[in-house]
């Protein structure tokens, strides 16, 4: 007769724990971000859609860089958290924001002068 393996009884690893639900939370967020991201990205390329202006050009390809950075972020974030540095994990992961605030602050500025 077999007897059943011991239970595990190890307490749950916390650090783990809150940057696998910040890593989720954020992208959750950063996904959703993208239709508004895809509105005001395609009105400012018409409001800038000065071509010989260097710093029209340098807005439009980093405001077009969201979805990119986004995923980059995203993958190279699970493979940090999959090797256990979950404090860099949570830092890479938050690079988005930048994009997701300024993106918020567009948003508020043109339903409040409109």
């Amino acid at each position: 007769m077999t007897t059943a393996p011991p239970l595990d009884r190890r307490p749950v690893d916390a650090p783990r724990r809150e940057a696998a639900l910040e890593l989720g939370v954020l992208q959750g967020l950063y996904l959703v971000y993208l239709l508004p991201w895809f509105v005001v990205a395609i009105g400012g390329t018409m409001s800038l859609a000065n071509w010989e202006s260097m710093a029209s050009v340098a807005i439009i390809f980093a405001w077009f860089g969201y979805p990119f950075v986004a995923l980059g972020t995203t993958i190279a974030a699970w493979v940090l958290f999959g090797t256990r540095r979950y404090a860099t994990a949570r830092w890479v992961n938050r690079v988005p924001l930048a994009w997701v605030v300024v993106g918020v602050a567009l948003i508020a500025w043109i339903v409040v002068a409109g």
